[in-house]
């Protein structure tokens, strides 16, 4: 189909690999074959030009979902069938249908006939509809065109390491993520390999790193496992991408101290992925998300604070009945974005915290990430998150959560030493685990409730 990936299959050699995972793979002559066949075997599900949505607990099928819908000349909307706001997602975009697991191996049973011919689409139409984490509020989804893929392709592929034509990009996040979306049209964009492991198990992916895998995208709570081990990082690994929530110090020291090649990527499903991006360096500090990508201007809106981005790689809109094009970007074609951040005199982007996470405390402005940050590198802490309770004095003050053995008096004296009145937490609770969605980012929502205990 023009206008994607898909129509790209046939330029690249037939017997050149396309995908791998443990203990299988296709090449792209396979990969173009079975797209044919699934795309012939769904042509009926729904009418044409409407969304196709794919629920699918494999990863693979997903992904063979996607290239399917876009092989009709639909947008394709990938979800993971468990999350809680399904419907929500199914109303904002409309799909004509739903693909399935049990849909899609009956599917692949059946025979291609000949190909037909590409199907035409107006120029530019969202090709992909994805919805974002919902981790501070309601889901929505994201309508993103091919030309905004292909733009934070070309922009990121300035900046990383170079992929190359006989290299592999292992993806250790969901199919239904942005992240995996974006590596997706990345790899067959440019005719190289796209590795995927349905379900993240450091050992499962240290052992497919090793077996050639040169770029790997994950999020940062899939870092310590990663180090774990004692093994060092594969030889020809060359650029560990991490993305999808703040990367915290210790984190980065353990990465640096065992000599990963971690890059940090600042972004989001609105902007096609990371629109920012830094290698994590002796220059590196927590928040730093590096320059940003070319053709990607970001500035701090006077107004709200926030940082707001403008460039082609943006979405086209949220997916939103009853509103007009364009709903999510403000009045100019920016994206205001729901973080804070400042500029280094050298011009690279620190992220500061969200401006809705923010906690008013006696009349102080506070953001829980840096509070975080130095509450977690306490010995024993473990992870930490900051919420608040009312108070009659103050307003709200704040409540720490934390997964390690560390009495809170200690952790409490390590605040006192470290942090202003305002910013110090006022009760210090130990919980068994902080709750988190699938792409390892903070549910900010589910902490009150936490706090209050079963």
């Amino acid at each position: 189909m023009t206008g994607t990936p898909v129509a790209r299959l046939a330029q690249w050699p037939a017997a050149a690999p396309a995908l791998a995972w443990p203990g299988g793979g296709m090449t792209y002559g396979e990969l173009a074959a079975r797209t044919e066949s699934l795309a012939q075997a769904m042509a009926g599900l729904g009418a044409p030009g409407t969304p196709l949505a794919i629920a699918c607990a494999s990863r693979l099928n997903t992904l063979l979902g996607v290239l399917a819908a876009l092989r009709l000349g639909r947008p394709a909307l990938p979800l993971d069938a468990a999350r809680p706001d399904l419907e929500a997602c199914l109303a904002a975009a409309a799909p004509g249908g739903t693909l399935t697991d049990e849909m899609l191996a009956a599917a692949s049973a059946a025979v291609a006939s000949e190909a037909a011919p590409p199907v035409a689409i107006p120029p530019d139409p969202p090709v992909l509809l994805v919805p974002t984490s919902g981790t501070s509020g309601v889901a929505r989804v994201a309508m993103l065109s091919a030309g905004a893929l292909d733009a934070h392709v070309a922009a990121s592929a300035a900046m990383l390491p170079v992929l190359g034509a006989t290299d592999r990009w292992l993806v250790c996040l969901p199919m239904t993520s942005i992240g995996a979306l974006a590596a997706l049209w990345r790899t067959l964009s440019t005719g190289t390999c796209l590795g995927l492991l349905e379900h993240f198990d450091a050992d499962d992916a240290r052992r497919f790193m090793a077996a050639g895998a040169s770029h790997v995208s994950v999020v940062p709570a899939m870092l310590a496992p990663l180090a774990a081990s004692a093994m060092p990082p594969p030889r020809g690994l060359r650029c560990m991408l991490s993305g999808g929530g703040p990367l915290a110090t210790q984190a980065a020291m353990i990465a640096q101290a065992q000599g990963w090649p971690l890059w940090n990527g600042w972004g989001m499903t609105e902007t096609c992925s990371h629109v920012a991006v830094c290698p994590v360096d002796e220059n590196w500090r927590e928040g730093m998300a590096g320059r940003p990508l070319p053709g990607a201007g970001i500035e701090i809106d006077r107004a709200t604070g926030r940082l707001a981005i403008a460039g082609p790689m943006l979405m086209s809109g949220y997916a939103v009945s009853g509103l007009a094009p364009g709903a999510g970007l403000e009045a100019d074609g920016r994206f205001l974005s729901g973080d804070v951040g400042e500029f280094l005199p050298d011009g690279r982007l620190c992220v500061t915290g969200r401006a809705d996470d923010v906690i008013v405390t006696g009349g102080v402005n506070v953001h829980p990430e840096p509070i975080e940050a130095m509450l977690s590198a306490c010995p024993g802490a473990g992870e930490v998150a900051v919420t608040a309770r009312t108070d009659d004095r103050w307003g709200m003050t704040l409540v720490a959560l934390y997964t390690g053995s560390v009495p809170p008096t200690e952790l409490d004296a390590w605040a006192r030493a470290r942090l202003p009145a305002a910013s110090r937490p006022r009760e210090f609770l130990r919980v068994d685990r902080l709750p988190r969605n699938a792409m390892g980012k903070l549910l900010r929502t589910r902490l009150p409730a936490l706090r209050r205990g079963p």
